[in-house]
Parts: structure tokens; C-alpha cells; sequence
């Protein structure tokens, strides 16, 4: 009886999400926050399909300043071939996910990782103030690094500026795009106990009514060393029986009948995917080693889940980028549109 009452109330928080959006998106300065109670409305009606965000998205999202297309140059970017843009599309819309022929240069993921290793990470779970990770020795499954932290490596500020993924989300998305989130954390082989907990059971991200997610391996993942797994194909269907906002175990996706499409995505450091995390998605749990990941999100819009500003050193190039594409990283006005 409780799912029926469920179901029979998603399609009004359908129309709510809906007139919530549309006046969020209609203000001339951006709101600071959404409501909780149009988070939960929005999470909820997601449960009809995982197309439903998308479809709100290009509903409300509307009258954006002809600017908000701009991108700086694309050659400019170190992390990806700008001729890799029209395959990438092409899969993430097939498949939900692409992984890019580059390799970033070691250089560039020796110094992310090396930054990692000696920034502030908060223990995930744990109530203890933030640290070095203690890599030899971690006590939980998941560290995790504060955008504002990794902000003050400039090689993560050229990751989360680059224009090629900001014209890859657009062109999926169909809408302009902007600067969501970054995340930046160590996956340990000590959250067996705790997959809820570090995001290591299959999930949908529902953040964002429409968005787009760059991963970046800083560590070499294999198998045994916490790959990202991925439904193929689930960001365009769903079974009704794992459509619930919240975790997912593997034995309710082997009982739909879909174990066959799942994907674990390996590689070396240097390795970038691009994923729409609307579809069913998790960590692997490691068991033979840490992982480091950088991710970046775009979105269409800011409504939705909470959201920061931060305040950082800004390098020459992320001021260049942003005064090329301010809409991109409005986020970033603060620190990339002061004088130096």
C-alpha cells in the first residue's frame, strides 16, 4: 500500500519540481540554495525515468545569455583530444559512459597525486578532523579532499576548467552548461563494511536535473583496485524494480536480468572517462590497493542540491578561461574574476 501512495504522489512533485525550477532558473542573480523540500520533490519524481531530469531541464532552462555557449580554445586543454569530442557524444548517449584513447601525461597526474598526498582529507564516517590521508595505514574506506582544498593545485584548476569537457557536456546536454562540482578523493580497501556509506553499491545521481560527470584516475585501477562500475545503458531505461532513489545491491540487478551489462571501467593513471551517473553506477570496493579519482561535473543548472563558491588562489590560465567562458564558471567569479 505505501508504494502505491508513493507512486500516486511522484507525478505532483513532477509539476512541482517543474514550477520550482522554472522560477529558480528565471531569477537574475542565481539563488544561493533550493529549498529541502524541492531537493526531495526532485529526487522523487526522478523515480518515473531517468530521462525525466533532462526533460525538466530543457522545460525551465531558458532565455540564458548568448554567451553561456562560449568555451575557450579547446587546443588549449592537456587532459583530452578535442578530436575525440564527437565519438565521446556519440557513446555517452549509447552507452552512458565513454572512456577517452588519451592518456593524461604523467606529469600532470604525478603532481595531482602528489598534491593529494599531503592535502587535508576527511575521513569519511570517522568524527576527526581533516589530515594527511594515512596511506599505509587508512582506517576507513574513504577519504575525501574539499573542493576548496584541491582548488590550490593549479593542475586540478586546469582539470576542472577545461574547455573540452565543458563543449562535450554541452553538446550531450544540448544546453549550455556550467561548472558544477569537484570531487576529489582516496578509495581504501578498508570499506567492506561501509559500501552505503562510500557510495560502493549501484546508485543514480540526483543532484542535478541534467548533468555530466569527468572522471580522472590518478592511481592505476584494475580490478582489484576500486574501478568504477556502470550499467550500460540505464541512463536511458531502468526496471521499475530499481528505479527507488537510494542503494541498490547486486543481487537486485542480477534478479532484473542485467548483470550481463555491467561494466567495470579499468585503467591506467592518466585514464578519463566521461559518465552520465543518471544510470545505475558505483565503486568497486578495492581489495588489492588504493585509488585516487578527480571528478568534475557540468550542469544545466544549479537547482537542486546545495552548492559553493569557493574562494581560491586563481592561476593565469584559469583567469584566461574565465574570462572566455564567465557562464561556465560562474561559480568561480569570486576568485578568477578578481584583479591578481
Amino acid at each position: 500500500m505505501s508504494e502505491l501512495v508513493e507512486s500516486a504522489l511522484r507525478l505532483p512533485r513532477l509539476a512541482r519540481t517543474v514550477l520550482a525550477a522554472r522560477s529558480f532558473n528565471r531569477q537574475a542573480q542565481t539563488p544561493q540554495t533550493t529549498a529541502g523540500q524541492q531537493q526531495f520533490n526532485m529526487r522523487s519524481s526522478m523515480d518515473l525515468h531517468p530521462r525525466i531530469g533532462k526533460l525538466i531541464s530543457r522545460s525551465v532552462v531558458r532565455g540564458t545569455p548568448p554567451d553561456a555557449w562560449q568555451i575557450a580554445d579547446p587546443d588549449s586543454s592537456r587532459f583530452f583530444d578535442s578530436a575525440e569530442v564527437e565519438r565521446a557524444v556519440q557513446s555517452i548517449r549509447r552507452d552512458g559512459f565513454f572512456v577517452f584513447s588519451h592518456i593524461v601525461p604523467s606529469d600532470i597526474t604525478t603532481a595531482i597525486r602528489e598534491y593529494a598526498e599531503q592535502a587535508p582529507a576527511i575521513a569519511r564516517g570517522a568524527d576527526q578532523p581533516a589530515g594527511v590521508y594515512p596511506r599505509t595505514q587508512p582506517l576507513v574506506g574513504r577519504y575525501d579532499i574539499d573542493e576548496t582544498v584541491a582548488l590550490q593545485c593549479v593542475e586540478v584548476q586546469e582539470f576542472v576548467t577545461d574547455p573540452v569537457a565543458a563543449l562535450i557536456s554541452q553538446r550531450y546536454l544540448n544546453q549550455p552548461v556550467l561548472m558544477d562540482e569537484v570531487a576529489f578523493w582516496w578509495t581504501t580497501t578498508q570499506g567492506t563494511q561501509d559500501t552505503n556509506l562510500n557510495a560502493q553499491m549501484f546508485h543514480q545521481d540526483r543532484d542535478r536535473l541534467a548533468f555530466l560527470k569527468f572522471f580522472l584516475y590518478l592511481t592505476d585501477v584494475t580490478p582489484e583496485t576500486g574501478p568504477h562500475v556502470y550499467l550500460r545503458g540505464s541512463h536511458r531505461h531502468i526496471p521499475r524494480s530499481l528505479r527507488a532513489d537510494g542503494r541498490i545491491d547486486d543481487a537486485s540487478v542480477q534478479k532484473a536480468g542485467l548483470w550481463d551489462e555491467v561494466t567495470e571501467l579499468t585503467g591506467p593513471a592518466g585514464t578519463l572517462m566521461a559518465v552520465d551517473t543518471i544510470g545505475l553506477h558505483k565503486g568497486k570496493t578495492p581489495t588489492g590497493g588504493d585509488r585516487l579519482a578527480l571528478e568534475n561535473e557540468f550542469c544545466t543548472s544549479l537547482f537542486g542540491n546545495d552548492f559553493e563558491r569557493p574562494h581560491f588562489p586563481a592561476s593565469a590560465l584559469t583567469r584566461d578561461r574565465y574570462a572566455a567562458m564567465p557562464w561556465v564558471l560562474q561559480r568561480y567569479a569570486q576568485s578568477a574574476g578578481e584583479a591578481p
